[in-house]
């Protein structure tokens, strides 16, 4: 948390905010990473220290308005101008969801992320003619779980004081 307040509190105002996404599949020949405002491409370390190269590629991530609970979920529209995403989706297993994980950096700090979003499942991809993918990815329901059981004042009776 120090980390976001130091960017949006302490940073000057030359400092930005880098976005890069990673898109993965057991069927896919090579881990998709993207980012969307270096067109040069950018190396990050990712939270476990490795580094990584992200290639340049115009998307936007739009996250729901919900963030204070499990059930997180982005709607991305990515410009695939080659194809090469949309023809890994394509072909891959619809039965094994790919997965989809956020990360945002400073650009003086490419070391550790400031905000990351992982384990996010991409549920409905669409594409058109023109090149554009666009994507939901959210988390597993978490919270619709239940146990199965009601409870009720004749099988739990220090209810009754509730």
């Amino acid at each position: 948390m120090s980390d976001l307040v130091s960017f949006f509190l302490d940073a000057t105002g030359d400092i930005a905010d880098l976005h890069v996404i990673e898109i993965s599949h057991p069927n896919f020949t090579k881990v998709f990473r993207f980012v969307n405002s270096d067109e040069e491409g950018i190396s990050v370390k990712h939270e476990d220290g490795i580094e990584y190269f992200y290639e340049y590629a115009a998307f936007r991530v739009d996250r729901s308005n919900v963030t204070a609970d499990l059930d997180q979920a982005v709607s991305i529209t990515f410009n695939d101008y080659d194809d090469a995403l949309k023809n890994a989706v394509n072909q891959s297993d619809y039965m094994i969801p790919a997965t989809f994980k956020y990360r945002i950096y400073r650009d003086d700090d490419l070391n550790y992320p400031m905000i990351l979003l992982e384990t996010l499942k991409i549920t409905d991809v669409n594409s058109d003619d023109y090149g554009v993918v666009t994507f939901d990815a959210k988390a597993e329901e978490l919270n619709t779980v239940g146990t199965g059981e009601r409870y009720t004042r004749e099988n739990c009776p220090c209810l009754r004081g509730v």
